[in-house]
């Protein structure tokens, strides 16, 4: 079994706005998991990794935690980091869309991160 990963749309925050783009179904299926990539340089704003269930209007915030403690919200790398969400914890392909939200405007620039999804082949 090897490992196989191709590049995803980026999920960019525009100046002046809170949500990413969302990757899609489509975007998300045969994962095993997906790297982000974060900006070389963000503000001081709380970024949250939102998902959208099958059929559903809103979204919701990704929350992780193990049995017996506290769930905490699912958060994207950092400036200049990069981080792999792996399916069996997150749970990605399970959902219609995945994107980036920001608790507030962004209003310093354009912040993308980069996507990339690996599934086994």
């Amino acid at each position: 079994m090897s490992i196989s990963f191709a590049t995803l749309p980026d999920l960019a925050i525009p100046n002046g706005t809170k949500p990413s783009n969302a990757l899609t179904d489509l975007d998300l299926d045969g994962a095993v998991a997906i790297l982000l990539i974060a900006p070389t340089a963000l503000d001081g704003n709380t970024y949250t990794i939102q998902v959208r269930r099958r059929a559903a209007a809103t979204w919701v915030t990704l929350q992780a935690g193990a049995i017996g403690t506290s769930l905490a919200d699912v958060a994207p790398p950092a400036a200049a980091k990069a981080f792999c969400y792996d399916s069996l914890t997150y749970g990605l392909p399970a959902f219609h869309s995945f994107r980036i939200n920001s608790d507030t405007n962004v209003g310093d620039a354009l912040h993308i991160w980069e996507a990339i999804k690996l599934w086994t082949a």
